[in-house]
């Protein structure tokens, strides 16, 4: 059934990437004075002074971001199989910690280039914690379905 609480998560969970999507990892701050920050993106790193991206490497998150969003799309509709889609929400729990894992070693390699720099982290970097819990949620939602369906069945 569409309307079901495991809906509800899995849609908290598709609102959790668009905002890592479009809300920046954060801010790379030089650490001289008069320097511009440069915002650090799913897309790429923004040069603050100039609004040029660099860096086109950080497709590879986004990517990630965009299949984690279809998939969560994919495991709603998938309400006529249970066990499917219990299967497909600890798969997704996986690609959601490989995709952290390489926004995280992007956004280290960028900051370290130079030792001048300071990086602050922004919300972003937290969403995909929080999609995980919401995950978390929709399996616990989408196995209570399939205890209360097999205990109808042993009732007929």
């Amino acid at each position: 059934m569409i309307q079901r609480k495991q809906t509800i998560y899995l849609f908290f969970c598709i609102i959790c990437f668009i905002i890592c999507a479009v809300a920046p990892l954060g801010v790379i701050q030089p650490n001289g004075i008069g320097e511009f920050s440069s915002a650090v993106n799913s897309i790429g790193i923004i040069d603050g002074d100039t609004g040029a991206l660099s860096y086109p490497y950080f497709a590879i998150p986004m990517f990630f971001l965009a299949l984690n969003v279809f998939w969560s799309l994919a495991i709603i509709f998938m309400y006529k199989n249970r066990k499917t889609q219990a299967l497909n929400c600890y798969i997704q729990l996986a690609a959601i910690i490989v995709e952290t894992i390489v926004c995280a070693a992007l956004v280290y390699y960028t900051s370290i280039d130079s030792k001048d720099v300071t990086f602050r982290p922004g919300l972003a970097l937290c969403t995909p914690i929080i999609a995980m819990i919401f995950l978390l949620l929709a399996h616990k939602g989408i196995m209570d379905d399939e205890r209360l369906v097999r205990a109808a069945d042993r009732i007929r």
